[in-house]
């Protein structure tokens, strides 16, 4: 359910975003670049699932600028391989016209991409799961966004609580 719920939100704030920034889009193509392959690939498939399962339902509701819809394309970052996370990312951005990225699932990719096309080009990013803390300190030119906070953040936390 809040993987549902965060999917859902996710999806709404991209592609709100879209709708204001230059017109009335009538469609938003999301890039679900994620770790398919690889050490994260277990955690890959449910939340692709809950980020596509958001975007049918926003689409389905057609409280979107007018009744814009979203649809998504699939593309493996790896996790473990920078140089194939961007070039994942460069193809759907190139190839299939993303209007942004949902990923990168590990940091490592998250950075590559970011750093390595996203920024770029321009092209707007939210991580579901990116944590390193270097990621709150690099420049992104306000493209990227993402949902769990930094390990440093999560470090104070739980000794707070501990």
């Amino acid at each position: 359910m809040k993987k549902t719920a965060l999917a859902m939100a996710t999806t709404a704030i991209l592609t709100s975003s879209f709708a204001l920034a230059g017109g009335h889009a009538t469609s938003v193509k999301l890039g679900v670049v994620l770790g398919f392959t690889g050490p994260a690939e277990s955690l890959a498939e449910s939340m692709a699932r809950g980020a596509e399962l958001a975007m049918k339902e926003v689409s389905a509701s057609k409280l979107l600028l007018d009744s814009a819809t979203v649809s998504h394309v699939r593309a493996d970052s790896t996790c473990v391989d920078a140089s194939a996370a961007a070039a994942a990312a460069e193809r759907v951005i190139a190839s299939d016209k993303v209007d942004a990225i949902i990923g990168a699932l590990c940091s490592g990719a998250t950075i590559s991409i970011l750093q390595n096309v996203a920024m770029p080009k321009g092209v707007l990013m939210f991580s579901p799961s990116a944590t390193s803390p270097a990621l709150s300190t690099l420049e992104d030119n306000d493209l990227f966004f993402r949902a769990s906070p930094s390990d440093t953040r999560q470090g104070q936390v739980i000794s707070e609580v501990l």
